[in-house]
């Protein structure tokens, strides 16, 4: 039997992993099955339910929340993985890994596991964050990106400046001379990113351990990860959510469905920017949120700091 080839689509938070997923999912054949494992930090699954609600031919969608497949959830990630390959119905696998995780652990496994081929791994690398100093000095970032056979630019449509874009990605290069590098826009990313450059690494060579086993910042123990769930009549104010994240500078990442005056959006929130995009009704308002840890960011209970600051007063009206 063929080895099924494996490929990891790794990348900071907010990076644009699970978009590009599903672009390339969309390009796919429709005979060809492949397997999506989606590691969340958070206990809501929001990845894996936007990957489903994409499309009903996307491929099978493989949940692994709650922590880290590098770290404190890998036995999930080994039971997923035999539980594909014992089917024998996959034709490829992609994996997203949480984007606080490295991907040391994970290589391992995949290569460890019989009737996996493991591709170069991918590093999605947001260019409108190259110049973000914060960003820039966290450890599991500067990792990843060392730890990757392909550095891939994304949200390039965001910058419309292509004089821009070619300053950024030569100042990245600068700071990593030695990565190969590619760039894609939201509605253009080719199927050859998963088969190009086909070298199977040697994890017993090269920069698959580089990582510093012993710093506690290359783990999730570090970030605080906080599920906030609202009742369905809760209505969001666009303005005070901006308004809210923006006041709390330790938080990294936040993503969740929120029902606001103009109806059910799909809420994502990064170091740079937050949006607010049309979705399917929910049964209640779900939020994650992902900060460094500290003291006192939040209150032990972030639903009453939220409903607070971000929910309108009148809601129960809507």
């Amino acid at each position: 039997m063929d080895e099924i080839p494996v490929n990891i689509i790794s990348g900071f938070l907010g990076s644009g992993k699970t978009t590009a997923i599903i672009k390339l999912l969309s390009q796919k054949t429709s005979d060809d099955r492949w397997a999506v494992i989606i590691n969340e930090f958070g206990k809501i699954s929001i990845d894996s339910q936007t990957i489903r609600s994409t499309s009903s031919t996307t491929g099978t969608v493989f949940d692994i929340s709650g922590g880290c497949i590098c770290c404190s959830a890998k036995g999930y990630f080994q039971e997923n993985l035999e539980k594909i390959t014992g089917t024998g119905d996959y034709s490829r696998i992609l994996i997203e890994p949480s984007g606080l995780g490295g991907i040391e652990m994970v290589t391992d496994i995949v290569n460890a596991s019989a009737g996996l081929h493991l591709m170069p791994v991918i590093c999605l690398v947001d260019i409108t964050m190259i110049e973000n100093l914060r960003l820039q000095r966290l450890p599991i970032y500067r990792t990843q990106i060392l730890k990757a056979g392909l550095i891939v630019f994304s949200k390039c449509d965001l910058l419309n400046d292509p004089v821009r874009e070619d300053h950024l990605i030569e100042l990245f290069k600068s700071m990593y001379p030695d990565k190969q590098i590619s760039r894609f826009k939201a509605h253009n990313i080719p199927l050859s990113w998963l088969s190009e450059n086909d070298i199977k690494p040697d994890p017993g060579k090269g920069e698959f351990r580089m990582i510093l086993q012993n710093d506690r910042l290359l783990t999730d123990d570090h970030y605080l990860q906080q599920t906030c769930r609202f009742e369905a009549l809760s209505v969001f104010v666009p303005e005070k959510v901006i308004r809210f994240f923006t006041d709390y500078p330790k938080i990294l990442r936040a993503k969740g469905h929120i029902r606001t005056l103009e109806g059910w959006k799909l809420f994502n929130y990064t170091l740079t920017r937050c949006s607010f995009e049309p979705c399917e009704a929910k049964g209640q308002s779900e939020l994650i949120i992902i900060s460094e840890k500290s003291p006192s960011d939040l209150n032990e209970n972030p639903e009453d700091t939220i409903r607070e600051m971000m929910i309108a007063n009148d809601s129960t009206k809507f």
